[in-house]
């Protein structure tokens, strides 16, 4: 294997499912959440998501500088594609152990493996390093500083080696604790339930440079392993995957799919997605843009958009709800019957089609008494 140098760290296997394909190469509409349009021309997934050296490991000689980005190649996008026909399918509702596994880990890999802690980290390195000089400096140029971290002892001439030592460790540190928090976060996920959402109407989803979203639903403050966190990932510009909190009766290798034709449900996740990005947002031709202008037309506070915007609210917790019931009870559960038996008469869900459909098929089982 050739030395690598370029590094995406959103793979261009996940980026081409949001891309215009011309003759086998991939091309997105892009804009930079600084800037208030989309740029002019669209752009190759080969130039986005791209650093120089982001995974090479420094001070180590030999082909192990190159451990990781290795590991992503073959580990994660390489398996990418398969899982991503797997997310699609609407006739797969079961998975194995190894699909599940497989999921989990590359599509919580994108949330990792972006450089927006090593960027934040550095930063912050920076800023003590200038707050050091500027307030712990002696006469004759000694700069003395202890940090909770690092302890800080040089001639102010040496500043610049000091930086660069500081990134060096600030990078290995990086590469190292993105990896281990990873893996660990795959495992604390495995049993927790998982939907895939389908788009039936018009609108259609974007992605980002940082397209994993991890929120609560109850903490504001962001933990990592908040059990009430749930993920979000557009997989495509039509298919949307949930992952809900931990739950140790949850049916694992199960996946609750449903359908979405709300324009609020898109604009909402779309919204999510550009406030998640760190530089870049990016779609298929013509997404970002209309992306751009559905903002605008529906941020207006009409009466109208208001009672969208809480509809959508309802709807999406109902959801989470079922999945969590299904995962606890099972799917033949009187108590998950009766749920759906009450949403279908919610008037904002009796002309949902996937929940009919579900609700028909159980009946037809002779499970609805």
């Amino acid at each position: 294997m050739s030395k690598p140098k370029r590094h995406h760290y959103i793979p261009k296997c996940y980026l081409k499912n949001f891309a215009l394909n011309q003759e086998d190469k991939f091309f997105v509409e892009a804009k930079l959440i600084s800037e208030e349009t989309v740029k002019t021309d669209l752009i190759s997934t080969v130039d986005i998501c791209v650093g120089k050296n982001l995974y090479t490991i420094p001070n180590i000689e030999g082909d192990d500088k190159y451990a990781i980005e290795k590991y992503y190649a073959s580990e994660i996008d390489a398996v990418f594609p398969d899982v991503y026909q797997l997310l699609i399918d609407e006739e797969i509702l079961e998975l194995t152990d190894e699909q599940r596994r497989n999921v989990i880990l590359t599509t919580l890999s994108l949330f990792f493996r972006t450089p927006k802690f090593l960027n934040q980290n550095a930063k912050y390195l920076d800023g003590m390093l200038q707050y050091a000089v500027q307030n712990h400096m002696g006469k004759e140029g000694r700069v003395v500083f202890k940090h909770d971290i690092y302890d800080l002892d040089f001639h102010i001439s040496k500043v610049g080696q000091i930086r660069e030592e500081l990134n060096i460790q600030n990078k290995v540190a990086f590469l190292t604790d993105h990896m281990k928090d990873l893996h660990e976060f795959v495992e604390y996920k495995l049993k927790a339930g998982m939907m895939m959402i389908t788009i039936t109407g018009e609108g259609n989803l974007i992605t980002s440079d940082n397209p994993v979203i991890i929120r609560s639903q109850v903490n504001k403050e962001f933990n990592l392993f908040d059990p009430t966190n749930i993920i979000h990932v557009p997989i495509d510009n039509k298919h949307y995957l949930m992952i809900a909190p931990n739950n140790e009766d949850a049916l694992p290798n199960s996946v609750f799919r449903t359908t979405h034709d709300d324009i609020m449900f898109v604009l909402t996740n779309n919204l999510q997605v550009e406030q998640n990005a760190e530089s870049w947002i990016f779609g298929k031709p013509g997404t970002v843009k209309a992306h751009i202008e559905d903002q605008i037309k529906y941020n207006e506070l009409t009466p109208e958009n208001l009672q969208h915007v809480a509809n959508l609210e309802i709807k999406s917790k109902n959801y989470v709800k079922l999945g969590e019931m299904m995962d606890e009870y099972g799917v033949t559960d009187q108590r998950v019957i009766s749920f759906i038996e009450q949403l279908l008469e919610d008037p904002l869900h009796k002309d949902d089609t996937n929940i009919r459909e579900d609700y028909d098929q159980l009946k037809k089982l002779g499970w609805v008494k």
